[in-house]
């Protein structure tokens, strides 16, 4: 039997790994990016040229990382491992979505996502709704359990959606989706 490889870097588990690797490089370069930021001993001028540069190469490693997640996304498939993705949002006030956590499941293994890709999901599912948040993330949700409930074969335990509401410091609303990665698929997202 041929096994699938894609772009030849091999199995799913490979493929794994070479995201943890580049996401170990993203966190680097951000992490750059901020100590250069508070750093007084450099020069503006320096200062400048090394955040363009950086930060163009921090942008073109984040769209590796989602070519290598869709790949591996789309040999998922061909394969019996567990991959889901978990948003958890925080909406404050009636206009304001922001993602406090994007990681990829992979196994029993956390991955944390570049934020963009859960700010963009969350946006695509949302919409123009921004007034009813909540509600328009709960019927998303309840669709897509629909959907995984027939193709997983009534296998519930890979979706899950979680709604806190804070009322003290100030009114919002913690959001927390999990679902099988595939659900990228329906609302692709771009970097």
């Amino acid at each position: 039997m041929v096994g699938l490889k894609s772009r030849g870097i091999g199995d799913i588990h490979q493929q794994f790994r070479s995201l943890q690797a580049i996401v170990d490089h993203i966190r680097s370069q951000e992490m750059f990016l901020q100590v250069l930021d508070r750093e007084d001993a450099i020069p503006d001028m320096a200062k400048r040229l090394s955040r363009e540069a950086i930060t163009g190469e921090l942008k073109s490693n984040k769209r590796l990382f989602l070519d290598f997640f869709y790949n591996m996304i789309a040999l998922s498939g061909e394969s019996d491992r567990i991959q889901d993705v978990e948003f958890k949002y925080v909406v404050i006030g009636e206009d304001l979505l922001e993602i406090d956590r994007c990681r990829l499941w992979y196994d029993e293994l956390e991955l944390q996502m570049p934020f963009e890709i859960g700010e963009k999901f969350g946006r695509a599912v949302l919409g123009d709704q921004m007034s009813n948040v909540v509600e328009t993330i709960t019927e998303f949700y309840k669709k897509a359990e629909a959907r995984f409930d027939r193709e997983l074969d009534g296998n519930l335990e890979r979706c899950s959606l979680l709604v806190l509401e804070e009322h003290y410091p100030q009114s919002a609303y913690h959001i927390t989706v999990r679902l099988p990665a595939t659900i990228l698929n329906d609302y692709p997202v771009s970097i």
